[in-house]
C-alpha cells in the first residue's frame, strides 16, 4: 500500500544556502520513494517530525495548517483508491498527487507525449513503428546522458513501463533526461543532429531517427494549440538515401533452385522461403512470416500487405507449381488458423511478433548468404533480394513500371522510381558504354 508523510529533505544537494531544508511530502510505493516539495524551507530545529508543525518562521501557523490539510487529504485519497493505485508506478502516483493536491499544471514534455504516441501504435498492433520511434527516443536519452557527462554507450532495453489500462510511463531512471517540448528548439535540434551524424555512419539511420522525433513533435502540435507552430526539426533535411538493390540474374535464381538440402534443415527452409517470396511478386518477409493456412485457396495465395494494410493493399496470386510444392510441404498437420510456415510460434502474443520476426530475418539473412557463398555468388543477399530481383528483372524485360509498382504495393510510381530507377539507369548506361567502347574496329 502507498504511504505518505511530511518530512525534511536533508540531502546536501537540496540544502538551502542559509542551512535550511525543504519541507516535502514523501511518498512510498512499490519499494520506491518520491518527494513533492511544499516550497517551504526551515531549519531542522524548527520542524516537529511528530506533529508536522513549523515554528519560528513567518506565517508558521498558516504553513502548518496547509501541510496538515494536504497530508490528510492525500492520505484519505490513497486509502479510498488503494486498489487502483496498487497497479500504478510511483511516477504516475506522484504526477496525480501534484495535479490534484498541489494544483501543479502539466508542462507537456517530449516523453510524456511520446508515451501516448507509442501506446496508440501498440493498440493498433503497429509494433514495428513503435519500436522505430522508441529507438529514436533511446538515442535522444543517450544524447542527454552525454550532455550530463554520463556514459552514453550504455544499452537501453526499453524506456517505458506498460500499464495495459492507461498506457506507458517513462521509467524512473530516465525521468531526468526528459524535457519540455518547447525547450526542444532549433539550436538544440542542430546539436542533436550533429551528435547523431558523429555516432552513425549511415545517413539513413540519422534521418530515420530525426523523422521519428519530428512525427512525435508534429503530433503534439496537432493536439495542443500552444505547440502548433513549434517545429524545430522542420528546417533540417531528412531525405532518405535509397540503398542500391541487390539483384540476382535468372541464372543465379536457377542455381538456387537446383540446390538440394536435407528436408527440415535451416538452409532447406531458407531456400523455400526465398523462392516463395520471389514467385509471389517479391513478397515481403513479414508477410511470409504472418501467412496463415487459411490464405491458401488451393491454387491462389491471398494476403494483405502488412506494411500498407491501412491502405488495404490486397493481393491474390496464382501459385506456380514450385510454390504449390513448397506450400504442400508445410500444410501437413496444420489447422486453417495456424501459421503456414514455421517462423513464428503459434501462441506468440501480438506484441512479441515483431521481435520474433526480426530474429528470424537475421536467421534468414545468415543462411541465404551462406547459400550464395556455396554458389560463388558474390552479392550481399538479404530478405529484400527476392523483391529487388523480381522488380529489376521485370523492368529489364520492359514491363510497364506502373504494373511493377502495383505488384509491389507501392503508393505511387514515384516510390518505385526512387528505389529502382537508378539501378535501371546504371544498366542502360552500362549497355550503351559497352556498345560504344567495344564496337568492332573499322575494316
Amino acid at each position: 500500500m502507498a504511504t505518505v508523510k511530511v518530512t525534511l529533505d536533508k540531502r546536501s544537494s537540496n540544502r538551502h544556502k542559509d542551512g535550511s531544508y525543504p519541507v516535502v511530502l514523501r511518498l512510498g510505493h512499490q519499494s520506491k520513494s518520491r518527494d513533492i516539495p511544499f516550497n517551504i524551507y526551515v531549519d531542522e530545529e524548527k520542524f516537529d517530525d511528530l506533529t508536522n508543525k513549523i515554528t519560528g518562521v513567518q506565517n508558521a501557523v498558516r504553513h502548518s495548517k496547509r501541510i496538515q490539510k494536504i497530508l490528510g487529504d492525500v492520505d484519505l485519497w490513497l486509502d479510498e483508491n488503494k486498489a487502483e493505485i496498487k497497479l500504478w508506478s510511483i511516477a504516475k502516483l506522484k504526477d496525480q498527487i501534484e495535479k490534484q493536491f498541489f494544483k501543479k499544471q502539466e508542462t507537456l514534455s517530449l516523453f510524456s507525449h511520446a508515451a501516448r504516441v507509442l501506446y496508440r501504435f501498440t493498440q493498433k498492433e503497429k509494433f514495428s513503428t513503435a519500436s522505430s520511434y522508441e529507438d529514436a527516443l533511446k538515442i535522444f536519452v543517450k544524447y542527454q546522458m552525454k550532455l550530463a557527462k554520463r556514459n552514453d554507450k550504455v544499452e537501453i532495453k526499453t524506456l517505458f513501463e506498460e500499464n495495459r489500462d492507461d498506457g506507458f510511463t517513462l521509467k524512473d531512471e530516465y525521468q531526468r533526461y526528459d524535457m519540455p517540448i518547447k525547450a526542444f528548439g532549433v539550436e538544440f535540434a542542430k546539436d542533436f543532429q550533429a551528435y547523431l551524424s558523429h555516432r552513425y555512419t549511415s545517413k539513413n539511420t540519422v534521418n530515420i531517427h530525426l523523422r521519428s522525433l519530428q512525427s512525435i513533435l508534429n503530433d503534439a502540435g496537432k493536439s495542443f494549440a500552444e505547440l502548433k507552430d513549434h517545429k524545430p526539426l522542420e528546417s533540417i533535411k531528412k531525405m532518405s538515401i535509397a540503398n542500391q538493390p541487390v539483384v540476382l540474374t535468372l541464372e543465379e535464381i536457377a542455381a538456387i533452385r537446383d540446390l538440394h538440402f536435407e528436408p527440415g534443415s535451416s538452409k532447406f527452409h531458407v531456400k523455400n522461403y526465398f523462392l516463395f517470396m520471389f514467385n509471389n511478386m517479391g513478397m515481403n518477409f513479414i508477410d511470409v512470416a504472418l501467412a496463415k493456412v487459411v490464405q491458401f485457396g488451393g491454387k491462389r495465395f491471398s494476403y494483405i500487405r502488412k506494411k500498407t494494410e491501412e491502405e488495404g493493399d490486397y493481393f491474390s496470386i496464382m501459385q506456380s507449381q514450385e510454390n504449390l510444392d513448397i506450400v504442400y510441404y508445410y500444410l501437413e498437420g496444420r489447422d486453417k488458423d495456424d501459421y503456414l510456415f514455421p517462423l513464428i510460434p503459434k501462441d506468440t502474443e501480438p506484441a512479441r511478433i515483431f521481435r520474433v520476426k526480426k530474429d528470424r530475418a537475421k536467421w534468414f539473412n545468415t543462411h541465404i548468404k551462406q547459400i550464395a557463398a556455396l554458389l560463388d555468388i558474390d552479392k550481399n543477399l538479404t530478405t529484400y533480394t527476392p523483391r529487388d530481383t523480381w522488380t529489376n528483372l521485370g523492368l529489364q524485360m520492359g514491363i510497364d513500371i506502373r504494373k511493377i509498382s502495383s505488384g509491389l504495393g507501392h503508393s505511387s510510381i514515384e516510390v518505385t522510381q526512387k528505389h529502382y530507377e537508378q539501378s535501371m539507369q546504371d544498366t542502360i548506361l552500362d549497355q550503351i558504354n559497352k556498345t560504344i567502347t567495344q564496337a568492332p574496329k573499322p575494316g
